[in-house]
């Protein structure tokens, strides 16, 4: 009554607009997480479940949105751009008791 899943999620190099200019391009990341789901069959309850859900295990420092734009100044093209960091290492559990 007891698994275990080890989950990977992998992004590759993706731009954050139409230019595909490596200014405004986010690195690829890798980040994994682990589930654990435990469901006990006591003898007084229909049944139980728990999981636990652990996100980003080996907190990785990523991006996974940003937006920016490009301007020109005197013949030179100007570029900004904001990220989005993601979450580092957190966790959801779950409980669920049926009668």
């Amino acid at each position: 009554n007891l698994s275990v899943h080890f989950i990977n999620k992998y992004v590759g190099r993706q731009y954050f607009d139409n230019t595909m200019s490596e200014s405004r391009k986010i690195d690829p990341f890798l980040v994994s997480n682990l589930r654990i789901d435990w469901s006990p069959r006591p003898a007084f309850l229909s049944g139980a479940d728990f999981q636990l859900l652990i996100n980003n295990i080996f907190n990785v420092m990523y991006e996974s949105n940003a937006y920016g734009g490009n301007w020109f100044e005197d013949g030179m093209e100007k570029t900004w751009a904001y990220y989005f960091p993601q979450a580092g290492i957190n966790f959801i559990a779950k409980a669920a008791i049926r009668f």
